[in-house]
């Protein structure tokens, strides 16, 4: 699990300290991460961004659950789409099982969602440098597709803390305006932990952006992307908005680390707090029916 502290060093281009994963080469450089936050109350303004630097930091051990990076795969297979068609769904919240605290964990203040009157809305926060990320993604996917009751609306927020963790919301924000989060959205997990090629490139301690959208656009266009629809979304102005978005809602989520999950914006969990992702995604299933039931 990646944790934002005043210790951690900060992946430059892919992985994060306690992140499972192979060792992945990266930019060298120093690393300032912000604090976590304090509560954001829901009306709040757009937060100040941190001054941010970036370092070198290699990346070992496996996930939470014992899984590792190489154990995760670019689509749903059979074993992980049949273990989300058999997550369970309560009958009662009267049968509810999990402890607040232990399990989850409420926001301190509970933030809007998306989603319309009767639908639940669950965020995973991720980053594209994390190998539990990469790990746990094919298992959400899994769930969104087979297991989550049909309620629940699943949506992706890449996690934004700094110059390099805002590229990569970048890169994620451009697939999803193109229509192409089936298919690339696990492909740059790939490219990054499986590949080792990182598509975030530091020069001088900062992000260098020209190259850095050179080498998105490359892999863009040999994944099928056109290069008039690269160059017409990747610095739009709706790809702008949603970074801004998703960094505003990095502070009132308290997003410290990821991946994360947020349940109708009031409550956070993890791989770690479930004790497993089978256990995490029974955890967010059990919530979001507790949610729409009321109680």
């Amino acid at each position: 699990m990646t944790r934002l502290t005043l210790s951690s060093i900060l992946a430059a281009a892919l992985l994060v300290a306690g992140c499972g994963g192979t060792e992945t080469p990266a930019p060298a450089g120093d690393a300032t991460v912000p604090t976590p936050p304090a509560a954001v109350p829901a009306d709040a303004g757009e937060p100040l961004r941190p001054e941010t630097k970036v370092d070198e930091a290699e990346v070992t051990g496996a996930a939470a659950d014992g899984e590792t990076v190489e154990d995760a795969r670019a689509s749903v297979t059979p074993i992980a789409a049949a273990v989300a068609a058999n997550v369970s769904r309560p009958a009662a919240a009267a049968n509810f099982p999990w402890r607040e605290g232990q399990h989850f964990s409420p926001l301190p203040a509970a933030q809007p969602v998306s989603v319309s009157p009767g639908q639940v809305e669950v965020t995973e926060i991720f980053w594209y440098g994390c190998g539990h990320c990469f790990t746990l993604s094919p298992r959400v996917k899994a769930w969104e597709s087979n297991g989550r009751p049909d309620f629940v609306k699943v949506i992706r927020m890449p996690v934004v803390w700094n110059e390099v963790t805002r590229e990569d919301a970048r890169l994620f924000y451009t697939i999803e305006a193109l229509g192409k989060f089936d298919t690339l959205h696990l492909a740059v997990f790939r490219e990054l932990h499986v590949n080792r090629n990182p598509l975030t490139v530091v020069a001088g301690n900062r992000v260098d952006t020209a190259a850095t959208e050179a080498k998105v656009r490359e892999f863009m266009l040999k994944n099928g992307v056109s290069a008039e629809d690269f160059g017409k979304t990747y610095r739009g102005f709706a790809v702008e908005s949603k970074i801004r978005q998703a960094e505003n809602l990095s502070r009132r989520y308290l997003a410290d680390h990821t991946p994360m999950v947020v349940v109708q914006g009031k409550y956070t969990t993890d791989v770690s707090m479930a004790g497993g992702i089978d256990q995490l995604l029974q955890v967010i299933t059990d919530l979001a029916v507790r949610e729409r039931s009321g109680s």
